[in-house]
């Protein structure tokens, strides 16, 4: 049975939980795309149930690219880490045991800076799209306006998120992940993400890149969740 629990978060973001069968159910964090809410990816959540997967899922503001403020990325980042540290804390008390993620586009780049020494918890995940943060979003018109008229230009909003884009993860040993991407993908492309690889692997993380069949981000976004119970199998332990 499903247990909805809508949370507010003072963070920018807001989370629901989709409990499992089972307690001791491996739990997926998974952060829906930017501008995307939770009840849109509905049909993803119960796939992953499906499968036996206790699911929290987020959604965030849009305000963390529409007010033209870099400095929110900032803030969501950190609020949603302690959530999710937050979370994991009580599944543990409740008897789980293992955690991944899940992460789309945006998502995908919030968890990018919660693997490691931040949350050594989460073992293994998906980065559904994944690439340069500042270079993405610039390629997106109206958020590009909006920081446009606040006076940003792209390197200063490159520099302003350098330690985002490149951040400290401590140890991975024995971390699995896989970024999916597609060729085809304009915001955020294939061949965009080989450069953010060697740094996991330095890190003693295993890191592969999936590609997909789509024409675009968003349908590269929806293929990785059509196939995330084929993917998550590629990167979980056993």
């Amino acid at each position: 049975m499903i247990r909805r629990v809508p949370v507010r978060g003072a963070g920018g973001f807001r989370s629901e939980e989709f409990r499992a069968a089972s307690r001791a159910s491996p739990a997926i964090m998974f952060i829906c795309p930017y501008g995307t809410s939770i009840s849109t990816l509905r049909w993803a959540v119960r796939r992953l149930r499906r499968e036996g997967y206790h699911v929290v899922a987020y959604e965030t503001a849009t305000a963390v690219f529409m007010a033209g403020d870099p400095a929110i990325l900032r803030d969501l980042i950190s609020a949603m880490r302690k959530d999710i540290e937050s979370q994991i804390s009580r599944l543990r008390s409740e008897g789980v045991t293992e955690f991944g993620f899940f992460g789309s586009s945006l998502g995908s780049f919030v968890f990018y800076n919660c693997i490691g020494d931040s949350l050594p918890e989460l073992r293994w995940g998906v980065f559904n799209t994944g690439g340069d943060i500042a270079q993405g979003m610039w390629r997106l018109d109206g958020a590009r306006r909006q920081h446009v008229r606040r006076g940003w230009s792209l390197p200063r909003l490159e520099a302003a998120w350098a330690d985002l884009q490149w951040p400290r993860f401590g140890r991975l040993d024995g971390c699995r992940f896989v970024f999916v991407s597609s060729r085809r993908d304009t915001i955020a492309p294939l061949d965009n993400i080989t450069q953010y690889l060697e740094p996991m692997r330095q890190a003693g993380a295993q890191v592969s890149v999936l590609e997909v069949r789509a024409i675009g981000h968003l349908t590269t976004i929806v293929a990785g969740l059509w196939q995330a119970p084929r993917i998550i199998p590629m990167v979980r332990p056993g």
